[in-house]
């Protein structure tokens, strides 16, 4: 006799996989993820190996649905800040700042992102792909280069200057850092001193509500 999906079973499927999402997450972000081990995961979720193994086929596997939640939250709170802007330059800026502040707020589970290389290259193809998207709304000059080069050098900016703050490479705090990436991107595409000086002043005031 086939198996016969019901909703009582798929909503119990879906309740043991985000159990288990949410005690990787946390044993990644305490302990690092070479440290974590499935063992640990699986005892804080209330279940089994062999059961863990029906969702993810092993901790690398698990190690990118918590990447994929943590992306997706991340750029939650970006459209939700820029939910109500319709500037388009600011839409540009204030979506660095937010998704920077983001990461730089909780540098333990941002670093989950960024354990290996399958989740490094998965985050960053996720975030290029939305600023690509974004390109599409520039109320400035064309960048040289194709949308899709144009948004990998957005992105290459971003992820390098996030990754080096999270390993305490700055002694500059996240505002200083978020200010001085804002500027840089913009000055990147071309628009001119005065508006980057107004962009700037908006992200700085958008801060000020945050604090």
């Amino acid at each position: 006799m086939p198996y016969r999906k019901t909703v009582k079973t798929e909503a119990k499927k879906a309740e043991m996989r985000a159990r288990l999402i949410q005690a990787g997450r946390d044993a990644f972000a305490t302990q690092g993820y070479e440290a974590a081990t499935l063992q640990q995961i699986v005892r804080q979720a209330g279940t089994s190996i062999g059961n863990c193994y029906f969702y993810f086929p092993d901790k690398e596997a698990l190690l990118e649905a918590v990447a994929q939640e943590i992306r997706e939250e991340i750029a939650h709170a970006v459209d939700v800040a820029l939910a109500s802007v319709t500037d388009t330059n600011l839409r540009l800026a204030l979506g660095i700042a937010v998704a920077l502040r983001s990461i730089l707020q909780n540098p333990d589970v941002a670093r989950i992102t960024l354990a290996v290389p399958s989740a490094r290259a998965a985050t960053v193809a996720y975030f290029t792909e939305r600023s690509e998207r974004r390109f599409g709304e520039l109320a400035v000059p064309e960048p040289a280069g194709a949308p899709l080069l144009v948004a990998h050098a957005w992105q290459g900016a971003i992820f390098f200057i996030a990754e080096a703050a999270l390993a305490g490479r700055f002694v500059e705090d996240a505002a200083t850092v978020t200010r001085f990436l804002v500027g840089w991107n913009l000055q990147a595409l071309g628009l001119p001193k005065t508006e980057i000086r107004r962009l700037l002043e908006q992200v700085e005031a958008w801060e000020s509500t945050e604090e």
